[in-house]
Order: structure tokens, then C-alpha cells, then sequence
């Protein structure tokens, strides 16, 4: 490519990665892009306008906005970009790695890139638009601050040909409620013209507290639907960075100290081997249900989640669909 037109490959490169910057931040400036970009204004004004002469972006009066052609762009471009840049590669890897059948890796670490998260986020639409079965689903969701960049980025179009219900995985845990699983399910049902359940039942509720609400018709209800869910989309969590949030007590702790804890999901603390080592007590979705599942995604990034992600994936069904970024790849593959 470079010999037949020099510097090919480098400008390919920057208009894709302008195309995604504008998808992830639209309607936005060009002094905007150039800043985010690193670029010159100039540089990013010769590109947008070629970009509009073959009707890959739009130029109104709030800002630049990617249009159907460019979306569809990315889509096809998004094979060669990884093999042009070395994701390809990583992925291949990475699928051997922790014996999956499929993986999609973004650029950048979300534990450094705040807008990373957007990019998995944007990945899982195009997954989910891509995999989602036709007809009628129902779609279990974790919460989480990467669940909630997932919904911020949904478009409506996952919808077509569809019927999606949305419902929290799990009880609800001691956290902002902007990240709460009833939150992010209501947003992902907002912009896909879908419906929600709310599970309004503190996942770490008393045995005898959570026994006697499970029988109110509203929960009943709902866990039932969890129940029947055909799609998963979840995180996998550093086990104390989850133990923190579930706001557990200092002797479990310490049990998960002691048991050398390094990951959570769904409830489930394991260790390195893919042990569990402790489970939050059954109310909503469990690993064991993934096997049931029409399409499973699972969205995790930044490298201090490498430890978790790698032990996670000697648990649960292959068909997994692991959405990464480099940073948790670069720290599983060295």
C-alpha cells in the first residue's frame, strides 16, 4: 500500500481513528477533534473535508456528526485497521490464550483513557447489532461504571427486527445509583425502544429478609424474567475493588484475602485458577446460567483487571464474546 501511495497506511489510519473520535464524542468542533487528536487544525480540516466530499461525516451547525455511511465504514474498515495496527494479532493471541472462540480488542487502557470505556462500549453496539437474535430477547445486564458506558453508547438500530426486554443480572449492591443495574437497564431500554424490569432487592440482603421478598409479586416477577434471559452483557471485577463496592464486611474481607480472591462476577469470587473461593448468596443470574445463553458478552478493560479477566475465563462457556482493550491484552500476553 505504501509503495503504490506513499504515507497510505498512515492517513488511513488517522481518518479512522478521526471517524471513531467523532462517533464517541458527536456533535463535536474541529478545534475540539484536533485538541483530542493531537493533530494540527489544519490537518483535521483537510481530513473532514474529504471525509465530506465522500459523505462520511456531516458538517452542521452544532459541530461535526458521523453519518450511516461513515458508521458503516468503520464496520469495514474495523478488519484491516486491526490487522494494519497489530489487534489482529493480539486477538488471535489472546483467543489462545484463554481458549475463547471470539474477541475484540479496542485501543488505549481504560484504567488511563477515561473515553476507552466509550470505545468497548461502541464495540458491544456493533456486537450486539451484528449477534443479536431476531425476534424477541431478553437481556440480562450488570451494573458498573463500565455496564454504564455500554448503555451511554447503545443506538437504537440493535432494535431492528427485535424485541428486547432488559433486566437487572443480580440484586442491587451499595453504589452510586447512576451505575446501579436497574439504572443501566433503563437506559439501554430508553434508546432502544425496548422495555425494562427493575429488581428492587439488595443483592446482600439477610437470608430470611431476602426469602420473604422473593415472594413479593413485583420480584417474583422479575426473577422470573432473569430467569428466562436468552443474552448476558456483564463486567469482570478485581475481587476487592468488588468487595468494596458491595460494601462487605471486614471479616469476608479477609476471608478473601485469605483465599487469595482475584476476581468477581456475577457473585462468584475465584482465585487465579478459576476457584470459587466465595459466593454472594443466588439472587438473580450465576457463572453456571451462562451456559444456557443465546450470546454472552462479557466487557471488561484496563490492566489492573488482567489478573481477574484471565482467571474468569477458566470458569465460564467458551462462546463467551470477550470485548478488551489493549491494556488488560498487553498485561494477559506478556
Amino acid at each position: 500500500m505504501n509503495a503504490v501511495v506513499p504515507k497510505m497506511t498512515q492517513k488511513l489510519l488517522r481518518r479512522y481513528s478521526l471517524l471513531l473520535t467523532i462517533r464517541q464524542t458527536q456533535p463535536v468542533g474541529r478545534r475540539s477533534l484536533a485538541e483530542k487528536m493531537a493533530l494540527t487544525e489544519r490537518t483535521v480540516r483537510t481530513d473532514l473535508d474529504s471525509l465530506v466530499d465522500t459523505g462520511l461525516v456531516s458538517m452542521q451547525t452544532n459541530g461535526v456528526w458521523l453519518t450511516d455511511d461513515g458508521q458503516k465504514a468503520i464496520l469495514n474498515l474495523q478488519p484491516l485497521v486491526a490487522d494494519l495496527t497489530g489487534l489482529r494479532k493480539k486477538e488471535t493471541l489472546l483467543k489462545k490464550r484463554l481458549g475463547l472462540q471470539n474477541c475484540l480488542i479496542v485501543s488505549g487502557d481504560s484504567d488511563k483513557q477515561a473515553d476507552v470505556k466509550q470505545a468497548m462500549g461502541k464495540a458491544t453496539n456493533d456486537l450486539l447489532r451484528q449477534k443479536l437474535p431476531a425476534g424477541e430477547s431478553v437481556i440480562a445486564v450488570m451494573g458498573g461504571t463500565t455496564m454504564a458506558a455500554v448503555a451511554g453508547t447503545l443506538s437504537a438500530a440493535i432494535a431492528d427486527d427485535r424485541q428486547l426486554t432488559f433486566v437487572p443480572a443480580r440484586g442491587g449492591m451499595g453504589e452510586s445509583p447512576k451505575i446501579q443495574a436497574n439504572t443501566v437497564c433503563a437506559r439501554m431500554a430508553e434508546v432502544t425502544n425496548g422495555h425494562f424490569q427493575a429488581l428492587y432487592l439488595p443483592e446482600l440482603s439477610s437470608e430470611s429478609a431476602s426469602t420473604s421478598l422473593r415472594h413479593e409479586p413485583a420480584i417474583a416477577q422479575t426473577l422470573d424474567l432473569i430467569d428466562h434471559a436468552n443474552v448476558a452483557i456483564h463486567c469482570v471485577g478485581d475481587a476487592m475493588s468488588m468487595a468494596k463496592r458491595r460494601q462487605m464486611s471486614d471479616k469476608v474481607t479477609a476471608t478473601l484475602v485469605k483465599r487469595h480472591a482475584v476476581g468477581e462476577a456475577f457473585g462468584d469470587f475465584f482465585d487465579q485458577n478459576g476457584q470459587i473461593v466465595y459466593r454472594v448468596p443466588k439472587l438473580g443470574l450465576s457463572i453456571s446460567d451462562l451456559d444456557r445463553m443465546d450470546l454472552v458478552v462479557a466487557v471488561a478493560g484496563g490492566h489492573s483487571k488482567a489478573a481477574a479477566v484471565e482467571a474468569y475465563f477458566k470458569i465460564p462457556p467458551a462462546k463467551t464474546f470477550l470485548i478488551t482493550d489493549e491494556g488488560l491484552a498487553d498485561m494477559i500476553l506478556k
